[in-house]
């Protein structure tokens, strides 16, 4: 009986995207074949695909990238013999489905394959896995109750020995910790003039004919005029749904607005610390440092007891930059939650295009581990932090009145721990 789906694939060089997508199918409980084991020398292909093909297989995948384009073209390659065989399959419709895992051209799409509609994972591999899915529900591919370890095969795809071993482990999150000013202002300028705040050095954010700042009514008048101005606990905007601030003005989900105010005073500050905006296909922001020798230089990381970590790297080809992104939340309490990425740019500085910078990002950091990206965003917190001694950074946000951050996460202790593909035990980061 068919029921399995056959995953061709340039191995090693789509190993990682090979073994996502049939722990994804396994998951959903379709059979799957995929050979991601290590390639001896002398050996180009498993000895087993054509029985799997020509007896199993009810669709075969090919994973389409430039490296498959390659291997396609030369006959001493398994991609060459595994694509050969399923054109031999001739009573099933539509048996060979090309999966544009890259920048690939369409044009250079080896024969059995060029002509053939292909389903994109060029952009999101989870818009891809999508339309994978809803075409082999429509062409009623089986499933199986019965699921294999589907966590056991990634662990050994990877080479990821690893198991839960009953220890207390300190889990570190993504969760800095934020002290806010004690007051909050919410001022009424006699006329709403925006670029009469041109050179105040402190962020605000307008709510219909108010700005809400933590800039005190003493400093605001150095550049407006102001008809009235209220001088809030911060906690109230923590614990009511609205405010009634006079007679005319009420502020509607007010924590939100905090949230807000937050949010562009971070941002402030990383624009004014000159660090360069990558704008992520959802148009999320992304910060990092420019490229320059100090930049470049390892970060210390004594002062938290660690050790040193780089947030630029320099190869022949590119240059890879560290970056973060930020969300500041008040629940449980105040924080901004750090999210890091990575993003690459010519050796001149200009930022790659979207799709050399996606395959860029599943291949460089493949062998990065939980304690280097743990690490690197603690250099990247201590570098805009300046190296503060009390491991805070330290935003003005009025005269000598400043909203902190804390360098060092919220830790999360468990009497569960796990061992990692290292000889020594670190610790992890949830994100």
């Amino acid at each position: 009986m068919r029921d399995s789906i056959f995953i061709s694939h340039a191995n090693p060089e789509n190993n990682y995207f090979a073994a996502w997508l049939a722990s994804k199918l396994r998951l959903l409980g379709y059979k799957v074949w995929v050979d991601v084991s290590d390639i001896k020398p002398g050996q180009y292909f498993n000895r087993d695909f054509e029985k799997i093909i020509k007896e199993d297989a009810v669709r075969f995948l090919a994973v389409v990238s430039n490296d498959y384009i390659i291997k396609s073209k030369r006959d001493d390659t398994g991609v060459m013999n595994e694509i050969l065989c399923a054109r031999t399959i001739k009573e099933i419709d539509g048996f060979i489905i090309p999966l544009h895992y890259d920048s690939s051209d369409f044009g250079e799409f080896t024969v059995g394959l060029r002509g053939r509609l292909a389903i994109p994972f060029n952009e999101n591999w989870a818009d891809g896995l999508h339309e994978l899915v809803q075409y082999l529900e429509e062409a009623n591919i089986p499933r199986t109750e019965h699921q294999n370890n589907t966590i056991q095969f990634w662990h050994e795809a990877q080479k990821i020995k690893s198991e839960p071993i009953e220890k207390e482990e300190k889990y570190l999150t993504n969760w800095f910790p934020a002290i806010l000013p004690e007051h909050i202002y919410i001022h009424q300028p006699e006329v709403l003039i925006e670029r009469e705040f041109v050179l105040m050095p402190f962020s605000y954010i307008r709510e219909g004919d108010r700005l809400i700042s933590f800039v005190s009514i003493e400093t605001i008048q150095g550049f407006t005029r102001i008809s009235s101005s209220h001088k809030l606990p911060v906690t109230d905007l923590f614990n009511n749904d609205t405010i009634q601030v006079d007679e005319k003005f009420q502020l509607i989900e007010p924590n939100k607005k905090l949230v807000k105010l937050m949010n562009k005073i971070f941002r402030s500050n990383l624009v004014r610390k000159k660090m360069r905006i990558y704008e992520q296909a959802n148009r999320r922001e992304i910060f990092h440092f420019p490229y320059s020798p100090e930049n470049k230089k390892q970060v210390s990381l004594k002062q938290i007891g660690k050790t040193r970590r780089t947030v630029i790297g320099v190869t022949s080809e590119f240059t890879w930059y560290f970056a973060i992104s930020h969300a500041a939340s008040t629940f449980p309490y105040s924080n901004f939650k750090i999210f890091y990425h990575l993003v690459f740019a010519d050796n001149n500085g200009k930022h790659l295009k979207s799709d050399d910078q996606h395959e860029l990002r599943r291949s460089l950091p493949s062998d990065w581990f939980n304690r280097k990206w743990l690490e690197t965003l603690l250099a990247m917190m201590l570098k805009i932090s300046n190296f503060d001694m009390d491991n805070q950074i330290k935003i003005e946000v009025d005269s000598n009145v400043f909203l902190t951050v804390n360098v060092l996460p919220i830790e999360i202790i468990s009497s569960i721990g796990y061992k990692e593909p290292t000889n020594e035990i670190e610790p992890a980061i949830l994100p």
